[in-house]
């Protein structure tokens, strides 16, 4: 049998290049937009199914208590239901703001030094939702359907503190969430380390805090700016810096500045990945 000639390999090479090339980019990342609607949408599912899980675990209690014998007749129908309050928190200070969709100027961008390369520029409008969750509320700030995070803010004896933050990425269709639970991180004005970490991930981050007036939303208001630097992470040379500002009358999150320099771990192997983004609130009254 007679060997490919030279011209046939040649071409052979061109065709496994070409369809390379083709494959690459039929995985070129995506943005895409959120809307106004789709957020608001999915807030008032989550609220839904937050309030029929509490009305369950309220028929399931006093179900129990009817189980036991007790004379439902002589008890106020109060008494089965109050251990499903949420417990005050010992110390006052920073309030849990208020629920709801809260719209927000965004400008940045990231960027994915893998492959043909992948670079994201955000609309100029996002999204921080509010949502309660069992330990307080849940913080999710949406840049795209392909970008966005959340942190627990949660009410325990020692005043506010960080609870489980998520991190949203989504480059050549191929997604990555990165969950930490959150311990010893006080959201408050003496705060000076916040710790996450997973079994996979860590972020730990040195924190100062100091009690100012700022303009939010077009009006002079007292605010805490928490000043947060990355000292551990899933990498030695990875950056992280955080700035963000909670208005300290309402307990809401207003405006927040990031820029990421990090090394990621990928199956497409190892990546270079920045992101430099500001976001704030353009009104503290809740769209929904």
């Amino acid at each position: 049998m007679s060997l490919p000639s030279r011209r046939t390999l040649v071409f052979l090479a061109a065709l496994v290049l070409v369809v390379g090339v083709v494959g690459v980019r039929a995985l070129r990342t995506t943005t895409t937009e959120i809307s106004r609607a789709e957020v608001v949408d999915r807030y008032e599912r989550a609220v839904e199914d937050g309030e029929a899980d509490d009305v369950d675990e309220a028929e399931s209690t006093l179900g129990a208590d009817d189980a036991s014998g007790s004379d439902a007749s002589s008890e106020p129908a109060t008494t089965s239901t109050t251990s499903t309050l949420p417990a005050e928190p010992a110390t006052t200070g920073v309030p849990l703001p208020e629920p709801g969709v809260y719209p927000v100027a965004l400008q940045g961008g990231e960027q994915l030094d893998l492959a043909t390369g992948a670079e994201r520029t955000y609309p100029d409008e996002g999204f921080v939702t509010v949502t309660p969750v069992e330990c307080g509320v849940d913080i999710r700030t949406d840049f795209v359907v392909e970008r966005w995070q959340s942190l627990e803010f949660c009410e325990t004896e020692n005043g506010i503190e960080l609870g489980t933050e998520r991190i949203f990425h989504s480059f050549f269709g191929l997604d990555d969430l990165a969950v930490r639970a959150c311990t010893a991180s006080p959201v408050s004005v003496d705060a000076t380390s916040w710790r996450c970490e997973s079994e996979t991930s860590v972020a730990v981050r040195a924190v100062t805090a100091e009690r100012v007036v700022r303009v939010v939303a077009g009006e002079e208001r007292e605010v805490i700016v928490f000043t947060a630097e990355l000292v551990e992470g899933d990498h030695p040379d990875n950056v992280e810096l955080i700035e963000l500002w909670l208005d300290v009358a309402t307990g809401m999150t207003v405006q927040e500045r990031r820029t990421y320099d990090f090394v990621l771990d990928t199956p497409l192997g190892d990546a270079g990945y920045t992101e430099e983004y500001e976001w704030w609130v353009t009104s503290l009254e809740p769209i929904g």
